[in-house]
Order: C-alpha cells, then structure tokens, then sequence
C-alpha cells in the first residue's frame, strides 16, 4: 500500500508539473482532468477567449467564447476547466469551485460567494478526483474514510473545528489533512 500511495504523489507531482501554466481551456471530463487534456484550449501569452459563467448557482450553462465562434456546453456535463493563471476550477452542482490542490489525495474545493463587503466560502472535498464530493467537515471526512479508522483518529485528535480542515502547511506544501493520511499510509 506503501508502494501504491507513493507512486500516486510522484504522479500528482508530476501532472503539476505537466500543467501548463499559460493554457486556458475546458475539461470535458475527469479523465481529461486527470490527463491534463483542455477542449478548446488556447495558449494565453498569444490568443484570447472568454469563458462565461455566472456565479448565480441556477446557471446551467458555461460559454466559451473561442475565436470566433461560441460554444455553450452543460455544466451537469463538463469536469470544469483550467483558467489563465493555470487554476483548474470545477463544477459541482452547477457551481464553479476551485480546486485548491489537484495534485494530493484529498482534493479540497473552494468556492466563494461575494456580497455587498462581505464574502463567504463553502468547501468541499473528495476521497480521489472521483470520489463523491461532500461539504468539508470532520463528520464528513470520518464517513468518507470509514474503512481507516487509525485516519478517522487522527482527524478527531489533530483538528478541534471543521474550519482547521482547510490548514495549508508551508514547510511541505501540503494541506495538513493529506499530510495525516500520508503518514497513516506510510
């Protein structure tokens, strides 16, 4: 098991490196995700589109603007797509979330709602890019991960409030709680 979690971090590693950072485009699906393999991708340093989505969360649609023609594609039906900045972002339910760390086990899923001064983020995560998406709480984590009881442990000793869920560790450029489950792993 050792084996097989440490080859998946070289992957990891390895498709962040692979990214590229100056394309801009859509993932149709995971395996598109997962082979870092844009539609209608674009070098963003020499051309231009726009990818059109609005943040109300009844929008079912996303537009791509694309030389010159526009393409409107099914959110229900899209993985999500990879922003300029080489962001990659997701649908879930119809909303765009970011992925916070496409490269670790234990995906984390920002999105953020502004209102008048004000903002308010909802995360979620998932066990693997497909694995079910949940709100990110420990209750939430400790479900995902039934079948680990020594991780469900370590969740309930090394994070008192769901929001310390979210921790990034700077040292290993890492997000504590995948940090946790790679020591339980090892």
């Amino acid at each position: 098991m050792r084996t097989v979690f440490s080859l998946w971090c070289l992957l990891g590693l390895f498709n962040t490196v692979y990214a590229q950072q100056d394309s801009s485009g859509v993932y149709l699906t995971i395996a598109d995700f997962q082979q870092q393999k844009l539609a209608y991708a674009i070098n963003c340093k020499t051309q231009k589109h726009k990818i059109v989505q609005t943040s109300f969360s009844d929008q079912k649609f996303v537009k791509v603007i694309h030389n010159d023609s526009v393409i409107t594609l099914l959110k229900s039906e899209v993985f999500g797509y990879q922003d300029c900045k080489g962001v990659p972002h997701r649908f879930i339910d119809k909303v765009n979330y970011v992925i916070l760390n496409p490269s670790e086990y234990i995906l984390i899923y920002k999105h953020e709602i502004r209102a008048h001064k004000q903002s308010e983020l909802h995360y979620m995560f998932s066990r693997g890019i497909e694995g079910q998406v949940n709100k990110l709480t420990k209750e939430n984590l400790k479900r995902a991960f039934s079948d680990q009881p020594e991780f469900q442990k370590k969740i309930d000793e090394v994070f008192t409030r769901d929001t310390e869920l979210t921790r990034y560790d700077k040292a290993t450029k890492t997000y504590l709680i995948n940090w946790l489950y790679g020591r339980i792993k090892a």
